[in-house]
């Protein structure tokens, strides 16, 4: 831990410093309405209670503010542009970015209908620094301009064109065509501004570009210095940016060539981390009938690494093959260092109401019931194993605050491997299934890959555990796990 300048918190997170920057307390109380300017009005006028809370929609915020947004589906991400800031939020979570700075309100954010809802008492008073540091709640553009300016880069193996935008355009209203070396990009429902329109062109396959605003679309219009292979040329959608992709086979020599397949094969699923959770002197949780958990996930880990081994070239690790105590750090770190493409924590469930039954897969993150957070602090008591002279002190309240904001990476894959574990499950088991959730599990925090924690069945649970003792149903939980990283790397591979 560090401080800045200006007496700020900081802490040294993964590599990166994060700033958490408590609210003013005079910001923690509800302004007095009538002297709140006409849109934070409007933004309290417009609020729905949720759970004695007032929420609002960030693209009502959006409207209200005359302001742009961005929002990513694939990470459960909005941005909401105001003036030259750029202010970040994260469904389910507690943490705001404004340009470098993390903000950190007292509850989180919420997601309905696939909309980000911020509560307004705390997410009012950001707006209002950032706009007293702007100057206003309108930029200079006219609000209805959406598509900036143009940046093209010569690059190594080919030309790239930016096209920079204020909001994300759906693909179906994007279309190119190329005609006696002039390449057209259309922009359904794009709106420029002539006059702010940037163009910035580095020399080389670009010569000219021509902005034209019609009626329903923008045209935007490149003079090129050479005849092109429009088949080689993709489009991808970024943030706020559409990308222009055109490759010259005459810059790509084979040292860039073998680079490209170093990289691919880099992020290639070839390494899969089984974690047998607990084990030596921490055996877990312990089935009425006698049976350890301990015992229970190291035999479902085995097997599982027996499959791979029989099915596959995929190199396996475990971070424990016989009944010895590693701490959870210990785990993560174990994961990081034998460069683990997945994380599979396997572990046996228990309840204080014995006819609770079901298995539950896990990703990082806020716990969201009270159920999650109970699990989760049973599992990270494992930390008292370790000791005086153990890592437990790493996991002090600064790792608590932080473990919220781990896994940005990977959180949308996390989150999808854990729904394709609980299908899997529920198919070779019958299990009941008890969904895919998120909860602070130390043993998930810091490892660089897609990572999951699985809560098999109940130990606490006569019939289950029973089941969970028995060889053929380790097998199948084994099937299972195994069926689903495939399905994973199947999936996750075909889009490299």
């Amino acid at each position: 831990m560090c401080t800045t300048a200006r007496g700020a918190v900081c802490y040294r997170f993964f590599g990166t410093r994060v700033f958490l920057i408590s609210f003013l307390l005079s910001y923690l109380s509800a302004p007095a309405f009538a002297q709140s300017p006409e849109w934070e009005q409007k933004l309290y006028s417009r609020a729905n209670k949720l759970n004695k809370v007032e929420y609002i929609g960030l693209q009502e915020v959006a409207e209200i503010l005359s302001a742009q947004t961005f929002y990513s589906s694939k990470v459960r991400k909005a941005i909401l542009y105001l003036g030259e800031e750029k202010i970040t939020v994260t469904a389910y979570n507690p943490y705001v970015l404004v340009g470098a700075a993390i903000l950190q309100m007292p509850i989180d954010t919420e997601f309905d209908d696939g909309e980000i809802l911020v509560p307004v008492k705390y997410f009012a008073p950001i707006i209002r620094d950032v706009l007293a540091r702007s100057g206003g709640a309108n930029s200079d553009l006219p609000p209805d301009v959406n598509i900036l300016g143009i940046t093209v880069e010569e690059k190594a193996n080919g030309t790239l064109i930016i096209v920079k935008t204020r909001q994300a355009f759906p693909q179906s209203n994007i279309s190119t065509r190329y005609s006696r070396n002039w390449l057209y990009l259309d922009v359904l429902e794009g709106k420029i501004d002539n006059k702010l329109f940037q163009t910035q062109i580095q020399k080389g396959l670009v010569k000219q570009i021509v902005p034209l605003q019609m009626e329903q679309m923008v045209q935007l219009s490149f003079q090129l210095n050479e005849d092109i292979a429009t088949k080689d040329m993709t489009i991808t959608y970024h943030e706020n940016e559409i990308w222009i992709t055109i490759p010259n086979p005459d810059k790509l020599n084979s040292s860039i060539i073998e680079k490209l397949k170093t990289d691919r094969k880099k992020w290639k699923i070839d390494r899969v981390v089984i974690d047998p959770g607990h084990g030596g002197r921490d055996p877990g949780t312990r089935g009425r009938g006698g049976v350890y958990e301990k015992d229970v996930v190291l035999g479902i880990a085995k097997k599982l690494k027996k499959l791979f081994e029989k099915k596959t070239g995929i190199q396996v690790f475990m971070t424990r093959e016989t009944d010895e105590y590693i701490s959870l750090k210990d785990r993560t770190q174990f994961a990081n260092k034998n460069s683990g493409k997945l994380f599979v924590s396997i572990h046996a469930n228990w309840n204080r109401h014995s006819q609770v039954s079901g298995a539950t897969t896990y990703f990082l993150g806020l716990a969201k019931s009270e159920e999650a957070s109970d699990i989760a602090g049973r599992e990270n008591a494992a930390i008292s194993y370790e000791g005086s002279n153990g890592s437990g002190a790493d996991y002090s309240a600064e790792m608590k605050i932080l473990a919220a904001m781990a896994q940005n990476d990977y959180n949308k894959e996390s989150q999808d491997f854990a729904a394709m574990i609980q299908s899997a499950i529920e198919k070779k088991t019958e299990l009941a299934d008890r969904g895919v959730k998120q909860a602070g599990f130390y043993v998930l925090v810091g490892s660089s890959m897609p990572n999951v924690l699985v809560e098999t069945a109940f130990l606490s649970n006569s019939k289950e555990e029973k089941l969970l003792k028995s060889s053929s149903f380790q097998q199948k939980i084994a099937d299972a796990i195994f069926d689903s990283i495939m399905e994973f790397k199947d999936k996750y591979e075909r889009e490299l």
